[in-house]
């Protein structure tokens, strides 16, 4: 049960990790041209979109982030 927990946690973490670096290359690349796609403002909506819920949305979000740290 041990090696299935494992392998299912390292598949996750590398998810997550080619995740983060897709967000940091678009914002590179959002930098240097002039894109349609803005991920600063999707990752601010995101969280406006939790601040928005008022408490409950700010304990989703700490929930949330607890997730990924």
């Amino acid at each position: 049960m041990a090696d299935v927990n494992s392998t299912v946690q390292n598949a996750a973490s590398g998810v997550v990790g080619v995740i983060k670096a897709l967000i940091v290359l678009f914002v590179f690349v959002n930098i240097v041209y002039s894109t349609g796609f803005d991920p600063i403002g999707g990752i601010v909506d995101l969280v406006n979109t939790f601040l928005d819920g008022g408490f409950a949305g700010l304990l989703a979000l700490l929930v949330f982030l607890s997730f990924l740290g």
